[in-house]
């Protein structure tokens, strides 16, 4: 798909439709599509179709014209005024998109005066973004193609006055982000055969090679004589080949400043190790990577972005397989940190990784660390399958990743972690054990994390087991991996001050 900013009168304008928006139940339209009829476009105000539009957020309705060069208007619904946000206008905008690419269109044209009214920060931004996710599909795999997959093929903005100069600046990074976006949920819906711990590491070493990252990644035996005995742990039951993979950005200004690390769970496939998921949960757990495919989609826009700060990212990746030689629950493990863990449930394994992971990051000095992982059920039971939950040692961290989140339309909601719940990590046998009671068991698990955190380091952990994967398709994509976290991670790049930590 091509994004294009064309300046030319109104009167030229073609397309096989323009959209513009509306909220429900209002008085008046949007001034733009207002001020546009009235000029240009006295056709559509006279169309019965207006009075079968409703304003439903995702809903439309389409004007026909007649001897115009713009042939069609796409009326799109934005919901209640009141509640209206970025997320609702992720979801109108791919809305809009499914239905252009129903009625085949290949030329859409977006007027800039659409966007009137709507109280947006970077609206065009968004709208590329949401572009770019609506028309998402995975058919890598299906024999037959679906013949309206690539359409819409271009998208125009289109304007009568000269553009603003932050308007390149805007679609540029909106290309950036969703092209991270869409990198990510390719990853996490590629099948686990094909997405093993090797290929994730020769897709970071690709993309450190094509934006001049610095890139390593530790392979099975220097991993076991680093001392990862909790990461070893999670692997020693497959065939496949560990991986633990860093990348480094840092702009040519920022050499020696701490940056700021960021750790993924990599787990390309859960059978759950010896404690077996039941049948009905395990098919899914391919997503079990998707904080390390998050990551790796943040560093594929940030390759293009250039944020004005050093980040690390560390993406210890494994399949978690139950054989002969699969660790056993009740078995001590010695960490990285030297702490030993009583190894209670084998399935509770992406704690074990990340521990050492998170543990290892403090020979980058980090001035602050993020761990993404699709970690706990527990916190789909507690929040659903939209909202992430951010636990953490730093109210400044916090209130980065919720304010962070909520500008972007991903939702992430706090989770205490106070030393009362230190109890239920007390084991017998060793420092630690890797879960506690089932209560509580989303809290234990970032208690657990807490544990490894390098001292005094500003800490987040973003457990994304719900909206990092999608079981039905919604208006405003397609079902499977989201890609969620991406869009936060570079949000927090751009916001953060690594001096203030």
């Amino acid at each position: 798909m091509e994004f294009s900013i064309v300046n030319e009168p109104a009167s030229a304008w073609s397309a096989d439709a323009v959209i513009f928006f509306a909220f429900k139940g209002a008085d008046e339209y949007l001034s733009g599509f207002s001020s546009w009829m009235a000029a240009e476009a006295d056709w559509v105000a006279g169309s019965p179709a207006l009075g079968d539009f409703s304003g439903e957020l995702g809903g439309s309705a389409v004007v026909y014209g007649s001897g115009t060069s713009v042939q069609r208007v796409l009326l799109v619904g934005l919901g209640e005024e009141k509640e209206f946000g970025v997320e609702q206008f992720l979801q109108a905008v791919g809305s809009a998109m499914h239905k252009c690419r129903e009625l085949k269109f290949r030329t859409v044209g977006v007027p800039l005066v659409a966007f009137e009214g709507l109280g947006l920060e970077d609206k065009l931004q968004h709208f590329v973004i949401a572009v770019m996710e609506g028309l998402y599909s995975f058919d890598q795999f299906k024999s037959k193609k679906d013949e309206t997959k690539d359409l819409p093929e271009t998208i125009r903005f289109l304007t009568e006055e000269e553009p603003p100069g932050h308007l390149d600046e805007m679609l540029s990074r909106g290309l950036a982000i969703g092209q991270g976006l869409i990198y990510a949920r390719d990853l996490v819906n590629l099948p686990p055969n094909v997405a093993t711990p090797v290929y994730l590491a020769d897709e970071a070493k690709k993309m450190a090679k094509q934006f001049g990252f610095k890139f390593k990644a530790m392979k099975r035996k220097e991993i076991i004589d680093k001392g990862m005995g909790a990461y070893a742990s999670v692997f020693r039951g497959s065939n496949e080949e560990p991986r633990m993979i860093t990348l480094e950005y840092c702009p040519k200004d920022r050499e020696g400043q701490k940056p700021l690390v960021l750790i993924g769970k990599g787990v390309t496939f859960d059978t759950g190790g010896i404690s077996l998921k039941p049948t009905g949960f395990i098919e899914d757990m391919k997503c079990d990577m998707a904080g390390a495919a998050a990551i790796l989609g943040f560093f594929r826009a940030i390759g293009e972005i250039k944020p004005d700060l050093p980040i690390v990212g560390i993406l210890p990746c494994a399949d978690n397989m139950p054989d002969a030689n699969a660790t056993r629950p009740g078995e001590v493990v010695t960490s990285f940190s030297g702490k030993t863990i009583e190894i209670l449930n084998t399935d509770a394994e992406g704690r074990l990784l990340l521990c050492d992971a998170i543990a290892y990051s403090a020979q980058y000095e980090p001035a602050a660390i993020i761990d993404l992982a699709t970690l706990t059920g527990g916190c789909i039971v507690a929040f659903g399958w939209n909202v992430a939950a951010v636990m953490d040692n730093s109210s400044l961290m916090q209130n980065l990743v919720i304010d962070a989140g909520m500008s972007v339309g991903e939702r992430f909601w706090p989770m205490p972690l106070w030393d009362i719940y230190k109890e239920e990590l007390k084991s017998e046998v060793a420092d630690l054990k890797n879960v506690g009671s089932r209560e509580g068991m989303t809290i234990h698990a970032g208690m657990f994390l807490k544990e490894f955190v390098p001292e005094d380091t500003p800490w987040a952990h973003l457990d994304i087991a719900g909206p990092a994967w999608r079981k039905k398709k919604t208006p405003a994509g397609s079902a499977g991996g989201t890609g969620f976290g991406v869009r936060t991670l570079v949000e927090i790049a751009e916001r953060i001050d690594l001096e203030d930590m």
